[in-house]
């Protein structure tokens, strides 16, 4: 189980100091309104290891979105592949 509000601790941490780009930020908070907002995604989260969330984020920032929730749709879905930008 991924426990959200910690990794958005280290997440906002690691921010600040620099050792993360800032993109980090906006898309951990998204993350944190979908899990408030989307009881599927609530779900997920609480289903998955806490790297399986830090894997989103990566890709989140890699592909530039954190704001396009048809990304999201299509990454929750196919979660099994790889960290794609194209997903």
């Amino acid at each position: 189980m991924a426990n959200l509000q910690h990794i958005a601790h280290r997440v906002f941490r690691n921010v600040n100091a620099g050792h993360l780009v800032a993109d980090y930020a906006p898309a951990m908070g998204v993350l944190i309104d979908l899990y408030e907002e989307h009881p599927g995604f609530r779900e997920w989260a609480d289903a998955v290891p806490g790297s399986a969330v830090e894997k989103l984020l990566a890709c989140m920032v890699r592909a530039g979105a954190w704001d396009d929730p048809r990304w999201l749709e299509k990454y929750l879905a196919r979660v099994h592949v790889g960290c794609d930008a194209t997903v």
